[in-house]
């Protein structure tokens, strides 16, 4: 059993005071992942597939079972020079219930007809498939995104476009995802994507466990853009703290126009500086902080609904169902049932 500490925040309506929230760990499931590897391995993305769905995890029953894939039984070379050895070959991909394609080798190379006939048996019978940055060629190359969503790196959007029309392409979002195949933009976008499948194998607070781990945000939402013209610093003075104090003050019933006055910023300055700083507007951004903290509460705690709406600044039931619904595609209380320790 492990702790996760819980944010700051001040005169709960149900508790004056949260220590901590114990984890406590019952799914049987544990999904099985391949993790391709190729010649010309992209060692950063391979590592982050490799730490989010490989690395033992003893404080979470239940993880992923995960092995490394190849399309040959020799060693490949990755980035840096460093060799990788697969522990499998890709002759077929039925016991697994998740492919992470961790790059590509290049974006003019077609995968072999073998690949290609696995990841098509994968879909058909109900797996999913998951590209991270220049993958999504070799996902794409097997015709399955066709008139479906995905992304990749900005720098690659261009070429992606001229080779796979057909494919709907989302430019410059973190990751996307449409019929059990995913994309992402790469790069930091892997880890992103990789805590967004965690979150729907095995809900918020176990995803907050591994993003603490790997001293990342827990969630950054798939529609996010790939770059922002700043990133959050210290040095941001007025804005950094009043994103604390809106962390901190979760439970009460806050809004935009308060967030501006707690910065000393006009509406118009502060809905500005705040989306090219975080990249989302302020009151989005505020509303997934909220959904945030309700999904820790209904996976963690026998609280209502009304309970909940109060301690995360909803106010109202109906109000917290709404947003829950709308940005995760269930009611709190199908998702209390499919997560709740």
């Amino acid at each position: 059993m492990a702790k996760m500490a819980v944010r700051k925040r001040s005169d709960l309506s149900l508790n004056n005071h949260i220590e901590e929230w114990k984890i406590m760990n019952k799914f049987t499931a544990s999904p099985k992942v391949a993790i391709l590897t190729y010649e010309n391995l992209d060692s950063f993305e391979f590592g982050c597939a490799v730490e989010l769905f490989a690395t033992p995890r003893p404080e979470l029953e239940a993880w992923y079972q995960t092995d490394v894939l190849g399309l040959t039984a020799d060693p490949v070379s990755s980035t840096g020079g460093v060799k990788v050895q697969a522990d499998k070959l890709v002759d077929d991909l039925t016991d697994y219930d998740m492919m992470i394609i961790p790059g590509w080798t290049g974006i003019d190379v077609k995968p072999p007809e073998h690949l290609i006939d696995a990841m098509l048996e994968m879909h058909q019978r109900g797996g999913r498939i998951v590209a991270l940055g220049m993958g999504v060629f070799a996902l794409a190359a097997t015709g399955l995104l066709d008139g479906k969503k995905a992304t990749t790196h900005w720098s690659l959007a261009k070429s992606f476009t001229e080779m796979f029309p057909k494919v709907n392409f989302q430019d410059n979002v973190l990751y996307t995802g449409e019929n059990r195949m995913h994309s992402s933009s790469g790069h930091t976008g892997a880890i992103d994507i990789g805590l967004h499948m965690i979150r729907q194998d095995y809900g918020a607070h176990r995803t907050n466990v591994v993003a603490k781990d790997l001293v990342v945000s827990s969630h950054r939402d798939g529609s996010q853009s790939q770059f922002v013209e700043r990133t959050l610093r210290q040095q941001h003075g007025r804005l950094h703290e009043t994103i604390n104090w809106v962390l901190e003050n979760l439970d009460k019933p806050l809004n935009v126009t308060e967030m501006a006055e707690q910065a000393c910023l006009s509406r118009r300055s502060f809905d500005r500086q705040f989306r090219s700083t975080v990249g989302k507007s302020p009151k989005e951004w505020l509303i997934h902080q909220r959904i945030n903290l309700a999904q820790d509460f209904l996976e963690t705690t026998n609280y209502s609904v009304e309970e909940i709406a109060s301690s995360t600044g909803f106010q109202t039931g109906m109000n917290l169902r709404h947003h829950f619904t709308r940005l995760l595609g269930l009611s709190p209380t199908r998702y209390r049932a499919k997560f709740s320790q």
